[in-house]
């Protein structure tokens, strides 16, 4: 869901400019290869530790631009809200933990079904979405550039949304994958913030 935020302290940085230029360098070689199933990610292959170079690669790939467009929109608003605070180092690890925990939700869910495959940046996107919300829960995140919806709202309804939708399983969008990066990258701002949970705790009790 394409969003933008009303966050005019965050500048965009080195760190989230690097993560676009990556997926776009990545997406533009998956549209010109033939083996684009080495750019899948198979869960039934790398349970049989198979397909280990599509997995890798398939953080990067996009199945057409209005994909690409998608993730890299939703990065490029809300990257520098993690980059400002925690600095390029810990954006960087927040994207590819949130890959993975993306990775490891399709992956119990998949791995024995040997006609599932996906690919895109959803779920580390989702992790730095999260990490942003915990980071800065004040903001307003604006839902099709349009509609106003306070950020911690913006997640619970994410989150119940792609549980249900995850939970139905007649989709094309890996919702597990949103999951799994999503948590990782709330808890891993918790973590790795000098603040914690402080910022959510406070715009609670406000």
């Amino acid at each position: 869901m394409p969003t933008f935020l009303d966050s005019p302290h965050c500048h965009f940085g080195m760190a989230g400019l690097l993560l676009i230029i990556l997926n776009l360098i990545v997406t533009l070689i998956f549209f010109k290869r033939d083996d684009k199933q080495n750019f899948l990610f198979f869960p039934y292959l790398l349970a049989r530790k198979q397909g280990i170079r599509g997995w890798l690669y398939s953080h990067l790939s996009h199945a057409s631009w209005a994909h690409f467009l998608f993730n890299m929109i939703t990065l490029f608003f809300f990257a520098p809200v993690v980059e400002s605070n925690l600095g390029a180092p810990i954006l960087l690890l927040i994207y590819v933990a949130s890959g993975f925990g993306a990775d490891v939700a399709v992956f119990l869910m998949h791995r024995n079904n040997p006609r599932y495959a996906c690919l895109g940046a959803s779920g580390s996107v989702s992790g730095v979405l999260f990490a942003s919300i915990l980071l800065r829960p004040d903001m307003i995140i604006y839902v099709f550039f349009a509609i106003p919806i306070p950020a911690p709202l913006f997640a619970v309804g994410y989150f119940a949304l792609s549980f249900y939708l995850a939970k139905r399983g007649d989709s094309s969008i890996s919702h597990e994958a949103h999951i799994g990066g999503a948590l990782v990258g709330f808890l891993l701002a918790v973590l790795l913030s000098p603040t914690g949970f402080q910022p959510m705790i406070n715009w609670l009790t406000f």
